[in-house]
């Protein structure tokens, strides 16, 4: 089972990359996205769960720290290591016709109207953040 490439980078963000797999079109599709930080060398991940939310935070590869809140999340997990060896390791996806979306649809749990997004943040030194939310914000630090 391969995958394969739809559409060109626009930018070095890659972000209309979209990964699907050739042999089946209900299979989940991974679109390259840019969030406004890099997973690359990201390290020292921190995760809280608060009220529905995910608080996460991270080290870049510039040491700098980049902090992030998934909201009314539904389903989240932490892998060591990338579940899809044909995807890059050092970016982050949205997962186009996600089969865990699918099962809460399934379960009747939620649906398409709700605005639920599956994203799969790789950070190549660290692991695989899986998350069903609705959104996710950067925070920014203060001006100084």
């Amino acid at each position: 089972m391969g995958l394969l490439l739809e559409g060109e980078a626009r930018n070095k963000s890659y972000s209309s990359l979209t990964y699907y797999n050739a042999i089946s079109t209900d299979m989940p599709k991974y679109k390259i996205i840019d969030l406004g930080f890099s997973t690359a060398d990201g390290a020292q991940p921190e995760i809280q769960f608060v009220r529905g939310d995910i608080h996460f935070s991270f080290l870049e590869w510039e040491e700098q720290p980049v902090r992030f809140i998934a909201s009314d999340v539904r389903a989240f997990s932490w892998l060591e290591e990338l579940d899809i060896p044909s995807l890059r390791d050092d970016v982050t996806y949205e997962v186009d016709d996600s089969d865990l979306i699918q099962k809460y649809y399934d379960w009747n749990a939620m649906s398409p109207k709700d605005g639920y997004r599956h994203f799969k943040l790789c950070f190549n030194a660290a692991g695989v953040f899986d998350v069903v939310c609705k959104t996710i914000t950067v925070i920014r630090p203060p001006e100084k």
